[in-house]
């Protein structure tokens, strides 16, 4: 039995710990976008082409703010800028700041227009705050169009906390005005093209400036406004990065459209939203700011993929990167998790990207006998293509989408046989007669961005997972050569858990423990990579170590005592990987930082313990990410976290955050291991209080859809639907509540719709059943200790 449940980790106790991170970067643009518009905190607008097509060109927009009649133009004080989103499932962003004595606030969206281009809007609406004087205020609208790195003091932007800078901005875009009527418009470029529209308020006076203060080429708004007064400026941006609205002037039939209200844009925004997200699986949890990141990372996965135009689609990892920028081993993160809560069809629009690159593959960056046949995406990492055969593999499990397979095995085979060339190549002898430690292994290569080349666990483990899940497809359908690939598979996973023996040493400062290197040849007195990263918790991970094994409390004993694991976070950087950036993380502190590398190695440990029944540093595990992994004002998920530094958030929005925060919150939900399913393995316990319920519905797994809803009815009886895949061997069911409550009886059981018995085993907190039937439906008594004379 469980005792002292009120007192388990929660939200409340734990995200207050540390100040979190705000937003930089804020996607606005629809699903599957090509397009990338991000929000950043000063209120300017940044758009990039996601399939690099225009290169590291940006085009800007932004308003800011005078402090009075003629005063120099300066950017809104992102310090002081709430941000928020409308809804989770919809990026509709609303910015506010109290700056020069007006309340001003900016809702930015997206909406299609008739012929389908992307049309941005912004909606400025400006209150006086004085309570007695009307007061005429100036606010203006600039347009620039750089090189990425003119916006920010360094081309690595991810690595430096947000600033507004100027100096992409003062010559501003050289465009020409067109007046509608007297404070509308629209400004044009050179070519005739459309680049925005505009619309004040019928008293307001607007002009397009030569010369503001400092900057050029400026559209400017004088408002005079009562005491509580609130007019609005209304920007209307075009979507002409790429030319996708040709360059004929159109400004004729521009000005006969109406303008779009805020609150007819919002729901037409919506309506994108809506039908994006229609007919996916649901998992609903009753804690709202659980569920909030939870629909957040659902919905910015969508944005995070962009459609070219023959069908198929980039993944991007996020950031301040275009989607070229792939990393098979991190988006497959979020692929994964879209596939299975019933968006395989756009993760299989991505699949053909993947596959497209074998074709003039120069391989990872290892000691390779040959690229031929490896999938070479963006990145160098030694485990590409396992990756991408494990993505691959993952969604012929998820789709069951047989044709699409054999449509694709020439490129596969050559990818397995690329492994298996790779491996042959390792294959060799001691001078005397024994094998060495890496035989069987990929090459000598580069784990992942820092520098260390070796025979990397992380490398096999990955490699060997995607190459043992492909076999088992190629087996599935019958493939002549399945039960070659298959013995390959067997082969591999024998050599790596050989070469993680001969890796596996005495700690030197403590005899009773175990430490298992990260590489094959790596001793514990000698540092190699990022050992919590890619060291034995990515075993673990792909189950080359099972969660009940003996050595998994050596294995956290040593993270603990060596790499700085703690109660809330698994990973310690011990520096940032490029030193300038160090240097400037530093300064921008005033003082040395911590950072820490966050939801990765959490979510291991995560479910790991979850597994292991140690709910107490599950729980932890899991606020603490939901905490530090996600932003402060709008919950997107980030890369790394530092206490000391609320605007850095790295990689921000974080494709394979992201994945990995999802898979978090389903693995509290449920953990599916091979015929095994464990349903509720470590909620708060808190979710379990009367009137509130748990329900996943229609999530797709390798066996089939899961559905199932835990509510509390009443403080003695929880009800219970389950709808099962076939194929499940045994189904436990954890319920763990406050105040010590138990089971207590089954009652009211019905198997496939029929009145039966319950033959399976009760405890306190477990209810366990052998071959259950694919529904379940049935009622939990519960029973509270007698707490008489205490």
């Amino acid at each position: 039995m469980i005792k002292n449940r009120q007192t388990e980790p929660s939200w409340n106790r734990i995200s207050g710990l540390f100040p979190r991170t705000r937003s930089k970067r804020i996607y606005i643009h629809p699903p599957l976008s090509d397009t990338l518009v991000e929000i950043r905190p000063d209120f300017t607008v940044l758009i990039k082409d996601a399939l690099g097509r225009r290169g590291d060109l940006r085009r800007a927009h932004g308003f800011l703010i005078g402090d009075g009649l003629g005063s120099e133009p300066r950017f809104f004080d992102f310090q002081n800028v709430e941000q928020s989103l409308l809804s989770p499932s919809v990026p509709i962003l609303r910015s506010s700041v109290k700056q020069a004595d007006y309340d001003n606030c900016v809702t930015s969206l997206t909406v299609k227009a008739a012929d389908g281009s992307l049309r941005i809007h912004q909606y400025l609406s400006v209150t006086n705050l004085h309570p007695t004087q009307a007061r005429t205020g100036e606010w203006y609208f600039l347009n620039a169009e750089a090189s990425h790195r003119d916006f920010y003091r360094h081309v690595n932007e991810d690595y430096v906390p947000y600033e507004s800078r100027s100096e992409a901005w003062l010559n501003g875009m050289q465009l020409t005005q067109k007046v509608f009527e007297e404070t509308s418009g629209c400004l044009m470029a050179e070519d005739g093209s459309t680049i925005l529209r505009y619309k004040a308020d019928p008293a307001s006076h607007v002009e397009y400036a030569a010369k503001a203060g400092d900057y050029r080429n400026v559209l400017k708004f004088q408002m005079l406004l009562a005491p509580g007064e609130t007019k609005q400026i209304h920007i209307e941006i075009f979507d002409t990065i790429i030319n996708k609205t040709g360059n004929s002037d159109m400004s004729e039939e521009i000005a006969k459209e109406s303008f779009l209200d805020e609150q007819s844009a919002i729901g037409q925004s919506r309506g994108i939203w809506k039908n994006a997200l229609a007919g996916l699986a649901e998992v609903q949890v009753p804690e709202a700011v659980i569920q909030a990141i939870f629909d957040t990372a659902k919905t910015n996965a969508f944005q995070l993929i962009a459609q070219r135009e023959d069908g198929s689609a980039l993944p991007g990892q996020g950031g301040f990167n275009d989607y070229t920028v792939v990393y098979t081993w991190e988006v497959a993160n979020y692929l994964r998790i879209l596939s299975r809560l019933g968006a395989a069809d756009t993760v299989k629009k991505t699949l053909q990207y993947f596959l497209s690159t074998q074709t003039g593959s120069i391989g990872p960056e290892g000691d390779i006998v040959s690229p031929e046949g490896s999938f070479r995406a963006h990145i160098f990492w030694m485990n590409e293509t396992g990756s991408v055969l494990g993505l691959l593999a993952d969604y012929y499990f998820i789709s069951k989408d047989r044709e699409w397979l054999e449509a694709n095995l020439s490129i596969i085979l050559k990818a397995c046989d690329w492994v298996s060339k790779e491996r042959n190549a390792t294959k060799i002898y001691e001078v005397d007669g024994t094998k060495v430690a890496h035989y069987g292994l990929l090459p000598k290569g580069r784990v992942h961005d820092w520098p260390d080349k070796g025979y990397f666990f992380l490398s096999n483990a990955a490699t060997w997972q995607g190459f043992a899940l492909m076999a088992a497809a190629l087996a599935d359908i019958g493939h002549p050569a399945s039960a070659q690939y298959a013995a390959e598979a067997d082969d591999y996973k024998l050599c790596l858990l050989t070469s993680v023996k001969q890796a596996t040493y005495v700690l030197p400062e403590d005899e009773h423990v175990r430490w298992i290197s990260n590489e094959v040849y790596t001793k514990p007195d000698v540092r190699a990579a990022v050992y919590a990263i890619d060291g034995p918790t990515y075993l673990l991970d792909t189950g080359l170590i099972d969660a009940s094994d003996d050595i998994v409390p050596e294995i956290e004993y040593v993270m603990r005592k060596r790499y700085a694991m703690s109660d809330l976070f698994a990973v310690k950087l011990p520096e940032m990987e490029d030193a300038e950036l160090g240097e400037l993380q530093e300064t921008w502190a005033g003082k040395p930082i911590d950072l820490y590398y966050v939801n990765n190695t959490e979510k291991i440990w995560h479910r790991t313990w979850s597994l292991r029944g140690e709910r107490e540093k599950a729980l932890r595990y899991f606020y603490a990410t939901m905490a530090f992994s996600t932003t402060l004002d709008t919950m997107h998920v980030h890369e790394r976290f530092s206490p000391q530094l609320q605007w850095l958030s790295p990689w921000q929005p974080n494709g394979s955050g992201n994945g990995r925060i999802m898979e978090m919150i389903m693995n509290s939900l449920y953990i599916l291991e091979g015929n095994k399913l464990h349903i509720l393995p470590c909620i708060p316990a808190e979710w379990l209080d009367e009137g509130k319920a748990v329900q996943v519905n229609g999530v797709a797994t390798f066996k089939g859809a899961i559905s199932f809803r835990v509510a509390r009815s009443s403080h003695n009886t929880i009800d219970v639907e389950m709808h099962l895949p076939a194929g499940i061997k045994e189904l436990s069911l954890h319920l763990v509540m406050k105040d010590d409550y138990v089971i207590q009886a089954v009652e009211a059981f019905r198997a496939d719709g029929q009145t039966a018995e319950w033959t399976g085993s009760l405890s306190a907190n477990t209810l366990g059943l052998t071959v259950p039937p694919r529904q379940l439906n049935f009622q939990v008594a519960l029973s509270a200790p007698d707490r008489n004379g205490c």
